[in-house]
């Protein structure tokens, strides 16, 4: 019996080792990995399905009304959505996907990676899921990607909400486009910092983690950062005939896209709501989580009752 007790004791210090060590050398996979198993064992299904010619990766959850969610530049559904999913899927059959270049989606080589690619990419994602119209939500990238969707094609839109957007015309100074490229670990604690407002420190075994990460994908970063400073595809003069109910939700402390735009971009629709959250960034989702579902959850319930859905 001490001989099985020893060789037991060995086999799960050895197992816990490599556990420290895979924890140590890559902390943002293992935190990823244990997400998607909250997600899944909260009911959330993970699928992908072929949306004309990318093949996406999407998170799905619920069986009501339909629910878009359109994750930002970088990111991913889990990353952006994942906290609310489950709970969202309790009153909406929610829908969302990784956009093409990112998550788990399929990266082509010969993409531009623009905000029309990425428009396109949702619809022919609603198409091959079955979306003839829904409620839609899009953060940052992926609020300047619903505004253009809604504005070209508002019948596929019911309602729509906005969170700190990217897409109005620049008109003053700018965090520099390099910050959302880093190169070294300082450059990933000034992304956190321009990202979060009061952001976590990340501890450099994580800094460097996601520095490897941010490598792979930064050629696909900096081909929509490139083909947005082309100033083709602002949203300025465009959403007149998205007379949907439309949410703009902003953080105050937004350090990446200054709240000084929210007014301007709400201006933009025939129906806006403007809420600006005290205390949160750029991702109020994070950093305000319960003034944002506070915001979020009210809009999207008067729509049972408006909209007689």
């Amino acid at each position: 019996m001490r001989v099985l007790r020893r060789r037991a004791a060995a086999v799960l210090g050895l197992a816990l080792a490599v556990f420290l060590g895979f924890a140590y050398a890559e902390p943002v996979s293992l935190f990823e990995a244990w997400g998607a198993l909250r997600l899944g064992l909260s009911g959330v299904r993970s699928h992908h399905v072929q949306a004309g010619p990318y093949r996406l990766h999407y998170l799905e959850a619920g069986e009501g009304p339909p629910l878009l969610l359109v994750h930002g530049l970088g990111s991913s559904a889990q990353q952006d959505w994942g906290r609310l999913i489950a709970p969202l899927g309790r009153r909406f059959h929610v829908f969302a996907p990784d956009l093409p270049g990112f998550g788990e989606s399929e990266r082509p080589t010969a993409a531009d990676y623009s905000i029309p690619m990425q428009v396109e990419a949702v619809r022919s994602f609603m198409a091959a899921v079955g979306l003839h119209r829904a409620r839609v939500a899009g953060l940052s990238m992926g609020g300047w990607i619903v505004c253009r969707l809604a504005g070209l094609h508002p019948e596929s839109v019911e309602r729509l909400v906005v969170v700190d957007a990217a897409g109005m015309r620049p008109d003053g100074p700018s965090i520099p486009a390099e910050v959302l490229l880093p190169h070294d670990e300082e450059g990933v604690r000034r992304l956190a910092a321009a990202v979060r407002h009061k952001a976590p420190v990340p501890p450099s075994f994580v800094a460097r983690d996601i520095l490897e990460r941010r490598r792979h994908e930064e050629w696909i970063v900096r081909r929509a950062l490139e083909s947005m400073a082309a100033g083709r595809d602002w949203l300025n003069g465009t959403l007149s005939r998205a007379s949907m109910p439309v949410l703009v939700v902003w953080g105050k402390q937004d350090a990446l896209i200054p709240v000084h735009y929210a007014a301007p971009l709400a201006a933009e629709f025939p129906r806006a709501e403007l809420r600006v959250l005290d205390g949160c960034g750029h991702v109020p989702v994070a950093d305000c989580p319960e003034a944002f579902d506070r915001e979020f959850m009210q809009f999207l319930a008067a729509a049972d009752v408006r909209d007689g859905s």
